[in-house]
């Protein structure tokens, strides 16, 4: 069994490459519910973790995270399957085997784990799990500005979206690089995937050293995705298959100074992922700093944020690891 895992930024369709490799007949894309990242980045807030009381109390914060109604699986855990999985202190196992029991309840032997910010916690799956293999997928930040301006969920508008995509980039390109060197990584821009998906989904299930199934856009049909499409108000679009024209939205939907923001901000990073500018480096060199946070203030002040209650639930269920305090004696 194979653990597979994408690095991408919100609001650039993560979720949909996730769902599209779900519908390979041996891939099992389980909708995200945020696992790893608190857990892999918390671990040393519990102490010493072969003291029962230390890794009981790390199951029960992870038993509370995956039950949440955020996200649905097939297979349900209780406290006890996941004390059964892994010996105490085994914190690979027990990670692996949450998986790898979803898979199997699929009737599948491979997962493809999305999570946020992967840069935050890659030396944690690189030491666990050394053999897993790696997809980075980037949008046009502009269309993931859009995106994310659109999306309730997520705080401000597209000065907020622009400098996470940056971010995003910046961190996740020097690990990309590396990865790439060993054999380890492959890379897609969203663009691509959607136009040609049938070309790019062979590709990257080669890259994972798995034979192509033909039904895999289909993936859309299956019974899980639509259930998912419907609990997150930004997954609606996986019930709809490959969206084939799905990008340069923002062309029509952001103004002439959103647009100049963002290309001031990730200008950069688009000129070295081949993302072209509408505007030229001398009307971007116009836009100030001052500019981008007055665009800025303004929308925090006039955009609706409101969380969805299944980001709240998740949300709540993630901040426990942040705080806990465990003592080592």
């Amino acid at each position: 069994m194979s653990m597979f895992f994408l690095m991408c930024s919100e609001r650039s369709g993560s979720n949909f490459i996730q769902k599209l490799l779900n519908g390979h007949n041996n891939i099992c894309g389980p909708s995200t519910k945020h696992i790893i990242n608190p857990v892999a980045r918390n671990l040393f807030r519990y102490g010493d973790l072969t003291q029962k009381q230390n890794w009981d109390a790390l199951l029960i914060d992870i038993h509370r995270l995956i039950s949440i109604s955020f996200s649905i699986w097939k297979k349900e855990f209780s406290l006890d399957d996941l004390q059964a999985l892994a010996p105490i202190g085994d914190i690979e196992s027990l990670i692996r085997n949450i998986f790898m029991e979803e898979a199997r309840a699929n009737g599948k032997q491979h997962v493809f784990i999305k999570e946020n910010q992967v840069y935050e916690f890659l030396p944690f799956l690189l030491l666990n799990f050394p053999e897993s293999k790696y997809v980075y997928q980037t949008r046009d930040p502009r269309d993931m500005a859009l995106s994310w301006k659109k999306n309730p969920d997520h705080p401000g508008g597209v000065v907020k979206a622009a400098k996470q995509w940056q971010k995003d980039q910046q961190n996740t390109l020097k690990n990309y690089t590396e990865l790439a060197k060993k054999g380890k990584a492959y890379f897609i821009r969203y663009e691509e995937l959607i136009s040609d998906s049938d070309r790019y989904t062979a590709e990257i299930v080669q890259f994972f050293g798995l034979p192509y199934d033909s039904e895999i856009e289909n993936f859309h049909k299956d019974e899980l995705t639509q259930k998912n499409a419907s609990m997150q108000k930004a997954w609606n679009n996986l019930s709809q298959g490959v969206i084939k024209d799905n990008k340069k939205k923002y062309l029509k939907e952001l103004t002439e100074q959103e647009i100049k923001v963002i290309e001031k901000i990730c200008y950069v990073e688009m000129q070295y992922l081949g993302y072209e500018c509408e505007f030229s480096k001398d009307e971007l060199d116009m836009v100030t700093v001052n500019m981008i946070e007055d665009l800025n203030q303004k929308e925090f002040e006039t955009i609706p944020y409101e969380r969805s209650k299944g980001v709240k639930l998740n949300m709540e269920a993630k901040k426990v690891f942040y705080q806990k305090v465990m003592s080592n004696d």
